[in-house]
């Protein structure tokens, strides 16, 4: 029982060590796009693509390590919207706090 213990107490404290990441998208409709890269997906906070677009849909990410967020949460939002055929991200906010971080934007697909 004793070891029992033990097991369980080191498997909780490495669990709460960890950095925990995760991620949400919220798409606008079910219509589907082809994925695009995630490099190449813009990001813009303040000004919108000068092109046309359509909203794909809403993404979102967090993560708990604060060493390496900023860069992190950015790749993240970047993979999401990939994902669902975006090719930038609009109305990108970061926020970011010792324990960790956020970030969050709307995907957009540029219309031809």
């Amino acid at each position: 029982m004793k070891n029992l213990n033990v097991f369980v107490l080191v498997v909780l404290a490495s669990f709460f060590l960890s950095s925990c990441t995760g991620n949400a998208v919220y798409l606008r409709d079910s219509k589907t796009y082809s994925i695009t890269d995630p490099k190449s997906i813009e990001i813009y906070s303040s000004v919108y693509p000068s092109v046309k677009f359509e909203v794909v849909g809403y993404v979102s990410t967090y993560t708990s390590d604060a060493n390496h967020a900023g860069d992190q949460l950015k790749n993240n939002l970047r993979a999401q919207a990939a994902k669902y055929g975006a090719n930038a991200i609009i109305g990108f906010k970061l926020n970011m706090a010792e324990e960790g971080g956020g970030a969050q934007g709307v995907a957009v697909r540029y219309l031809q």
